[in-house]
């Protein structure tokens, strides 16, 4: 179906935004809808639209992105809060937080009531009001409470390792907020706690903090070891979480994202083969020359898959205490 110039100037004019269409007419409503239809542009939520190509391209949290700035054309008084600011700063968190498409706005109103629009209220009070991307939004400590009020902790726990990590917030000024509110304040502490910003990305946080739920403890993150080759090279290697076992021997764990084997900028263009060499190489240096006794690997779906984790950790020989309380 050929798009009506009209609508694809509209279309294109929203795409050089990064957003995605709203239209309050009611003929461009009718064409959109026709599209729609068609399979040429994507009706994202009542009222917004993109074109389907452009919106498959994006990822999840880009998408949601551009839900949100549709949303602020849309309604430029709206406050945007809680996994909606985490998304807008980029902070890292799971995408399937995303999955049911809805937004939260931030309301000194007594209100947790959802809207027909896919919208929750989080009851915030006296909050000042930033711009990120072109949003209103509350800030990122705030968010963050907000957060730790409503997910559970391995979902949270990237976000704020994240947010450390990008120093987009300070420990000090989280605490701040959350000892405003009764709501959140020890899930918050239990959180810092935990918070490593040395957490090098957000599958590796998940993965430490679904081994923390289970009872296996808080590792040490990217501990650094100096291993002679000869006499005039010495490599330097970091595992990504690292346990003390009795005496001085030491376990290590590291989570294997598939960016270590295939993004370009991390292989520095070598190929599959020559990666896992030099990863095979890495490990048996680490075992014959260190105290490290074993190394575990742990991939995204064993994360997940939280019985499956347990049983390779433990026969592993990884020491397990009871399981944290449900946060």
């Amino acid at each position: 179906m050929k798009i009506n110039p009209r609508i694809l100037t509209r279309l294109t004019e929203a795409e050089a935004r990064h957003c995605c269409l709203h239209t309050s007419k009611h003929n461009e409503q009718q064409t959109l809808s026709m599209l729609v239809k068609s399979g040429e542009v994507t009706r994202v939520r009542q009222g917004l639209y993109a074109r389907t190509a452009i919106w498959k391209s994006l990822d999840a949290n880009e998408q949601y992105l551009w839900m949100l700035r549709g949303l602020h054309e849309w309604h430029p008084d709206w406050v945007f809060a809680a996994i909606s600011v985490i998304s807008a700063y980029k902070v890292e968190h799971p995408y399937w937080l995303h999955n049911d498409a809805k937004v939260f706005l931030a309301t000194d109103k007594l209100s947790g009531a959802f809207s027909s629009k896919g919208v929750q209220y989080v009851h915030t009070e006296n909050f000042p009001k930033y711009r990120q991307t072109n949003i209103s939004m509350t800030s990122v400590p705030q968010a963050l409470c907000d957060c730790a009020a409503r997910y559970k902790f391995h979902e949270v726990l990237p976000m704020f390792d994240s947010a450390l990590r990008k120093q987009l917030t300070c420990e000090q000024d989280i605490r701040a907020i959350s000892k405003k509110s009764h709501r959140f304040d020890k899930k918050v502490a239990h959180l810092l706690n935990y918070t490593d910003p040395k957490s090098e990305n957000g599958g590796e946080s998940i993965c430490r903090a679904m081994m923390i739920e289970k009872g296996f403890g808080k590792p040490e993150l990217q501990r650094e070891f100096r291993i002679p080759i000869s006499d005039a090279t010495v490599r330097t290697y970091r595992v990504d979480m690292l346990y003390h076992l009795a005496g001085k021997e030491l376990i290590a764990v590291e989570f294997d994202g598939m960016d270590k084997y295939v993004n370009p900028t991390m292989t520095n263009q070598r190929s599959i083969r020559e990666v896992v060499h030099e990863e095979k190489e890495r490990e048996n240096l680490l075992l014959t020359k260190t105290p490290i006794r074993q190394i575990i690997r742990i991939d995204f779906n064993e994360t997940m898959q939280r019985e499956r984790l347990v049983k390779k950790l433990s026969a592993a020989g990884l020491p397990r205490a009871r399981p944290l309380a449900h946060q």
